[in-house]
């Protein structure tokens, strides 16, 4: 039977856009099917109206933006993800780190790091990442909060239960510092128009003059514009698949306008790799299962489900302006190597700083007036009442004209937006949680922290001291009383193994048992990567699809047209 592509991608996160661009250039014929919409330059919501329509991901409530916010009452992990061409590139901060070596202990296959450096390294380069110029860029090193991070972790006393000291770092960051002024824009590598950063604090709410790399302008771009292709990809957006069923020697993938989801429409595929995400690519998979699509999908789906040990605390009043609004959201880490869990278990983790959108501060000061604030108000109405008086009794005043201090006095200094450092900890949890299906088909984590709890006490003691070092009040997210964390970086669900007996899909991504369905995204590392997981999610992505054949009329006629 004549199928309509060699391959269906599903999602356009790390997996799905790596895997599109790389099957693209080896001459498949591809389709990407994205459930958000791309997201254009200067088309990410920031007035009011536009964030309350369409910054979230509700569906059912008729809501169809940028960001999923999931929560179930009786699990511990509340969960982040996007929605949108590029994925969770569109929303993370940035950060592309390695994973360490220690920390692929029991990854089977043979994967380590020597294995993924190569494809590491060609992830950076696709994605021309680098560190934050805060050493060599006087615009950039006017950023309190990374030098105020730099200075904090060289004065830190080492943890007791650290195998060596902690160090400081400059990340690894997929943003775009090239230009001759902030906001200049020019031409990436790949040919996308991009800008120059200008420390808006935006990346983790669209940026909307593009100085992010997100994959939209790296991957995709190039798979959608590659020159002498036969077959460029195919992407389509507000595409949400809803069902994918085994016919014979192909699959059949049905998607809906999440707008209009009556509206069903279905494409065939020899293969078909499902690349949205550990919630996303479990949850379509766990309904495949239940509904009889796919019967035969083993017992380990949903399974060793983790939040890499994500945390966030806030420290007020600090003594040290924080500034945070001024810089990517993140520029620096602290990296700890810590002694094993005491099963073995390898264990370490990750504190950064983090920034936020300079639109929220204006945001806070509304919601937070300050007394500064109140009271210049107060003294320029009664200014300005003293002058109509005097106007009316006709008595010359000596009041100075120009109004201009007067009215920089109603506007609250904000104090608090300030001297507020945003803490964002992660780091190896354990991989114990699981994706199971309500009754309803919605998919809920069951997940329990108490067998992460020495990575959380860990974390917490170092956020402490370092409250302590600034001076500043300590808190964390509510939610940590209620043993409840915010887990941005969900991963797990269809766990890498060396059989169906100790895995849901092979180190290729193939599930077992469906012959030419594939999982590739988070959902397929089975631990925790510590680090922030994005590169590593890449970097297999790549590794995939080194060990996929070039497309064999694709071959011949390469090599035809060299001959010619």
């Amino acid at each position: 039977m004549k199928v309509d592509y060699d391959y269906i991608v599903i999602g356009s996160g790390f997996g799905g856009s790596v895997m599109t661009c790389r099957l693209v250039e080896k001459g498949y014929k591809v389709c990407l099917l994205e459930r958000g919409r791309q997201w254009k330059m200067h088309e990410f919501p920031r007035r009011p109206h536009e964030v309350r329509k369409n910054m979230f991901w509700d569906p059912q409530d008729r809501k169809f933006g940028l960001m999923e916010i999931r929560d179930t009452p009786d699990s511990d992990a509340m969960t982040l993800t996007a929605s949108g061409l590029g994925g969770g590139s569109l929303i993370y901060a940035n950060v592309l780190y390695k994973m360490p070596p220690e920390f692929f202990v029991n990854w089977p296959g043979g994967i380590s790091r020597e294995l993924l450096d190569p494809y590491y390294e060609k992830v950076l380069k696709m994605m021309e990442a680098q560190p934050y110029p805060f050493e060599t860029h006087s615009y950039y090193k006017n950023t309190p909060k990374t030098a105020l991070f730099k200075k904090l972790s060289e004065e830190m006393p080492m943890h007791p239960e650290a195998r060596e000291r902690h160090k400081f770092t400059l990340p690894p960051l997929a943003v775009r510092f090239e230009g001759d002024f902030p906001g200049h824009q020019t031409l990436n590598s790949h040919g996308a128009l991009q800008s120059r950063c200008n420390k808006c604090g935006d990346c983790d709410i669209g940026c909307n003059i593009h100085a992010k790399n997100s994959l939209d302008l790296n991957y995709l771009y190039r798979a959608r514009n590659l020159k002498n292709n036969p077959h460029p990809a195919d992407v389509r957006t507000h595409a949400e698949v809803i069902r994918i069923e085994k016919r014979e020697d192909h699959y059949a993938v049905t998607y809906v306008i999440p707008e209009f989801p009556m509206q069903e429409n279905v494409f065939t595929a020899k293969k078909v790799i499902l690349a949205a995400g550990s919630l996303g690519s479990t949850s379509l998979l766990l309904r495949m299962k239940k509904q009889g699509y796919l019967p035969k999908l083993n017992h380990w789906l949903g399974k060793k489900w983790s939040g890499n040990g994500d945390l966030i605390s806030w420290i007020f009043n600090t003594k040290q302006n924080v500034d945070a609004t001024n810089g990517p959201v993140i520029t620096g880490s602290i990296e700890y190597s810590f002694r094993n869990y005491d099963d073995g278990y390898p264990h370490g983790m990750y504190l950064q700083e983090a920034g936020y959108p300079l639109g929220f501060a204006w945001f806070l000061s509304g919601r937070i007036p300050q007394l500064s604030g109140i009271l210049g108000l107060l003294k320029l109405a009664s200014h300005q009442l003293k002058k109509h008086f005097f106007k009316i009794l006709k008595i010359n005043g000596r009041d100075q004209i120009n109004m201009g201090d007067e009215f920089a006095r109603t506007i609250d200094r904000a104090e608090f937006t300030k001297r507020c450092l945003i803490l964002l900890g992660m780091g190896r949890d354990k991989p114990d949680g699981e994706i199971q299906l309500r009754d309803d088909n919605q998919a809920i984590i069951r997940w329990k922290i108490d067998k992460s709890q020495p990575h959380f006490d860990r974390l917490r003691e170092e956020m402490r001291k370092i409250a302590d070092m600034v001076d500043g009040v300590y808190v964390e997210n509510p939610l940590t009383h209620l043993n409840k964390v915010i887990s941005v970086h969900p991963l797990g669900g269809c766990p890498m193994g060396n059989s169906a007996e100790d895995g849901f899909v092979n180190t290729m991504g193939e599930v077992f048992g469906y012959e030419g369905l594939h999982v590739i995204d988070g959902s397929i590392l089975p631990t925790s990567t510590g680090a922030n997981p994005s590169l590593t999610i890449a970097a297999m992505a790549e590794y995939i699809a080194s060990r996929i054949p070039q497309k064999k009329n694709a071959q011949q006629k390469t090599e035809e047209s060299q001959v010619n």
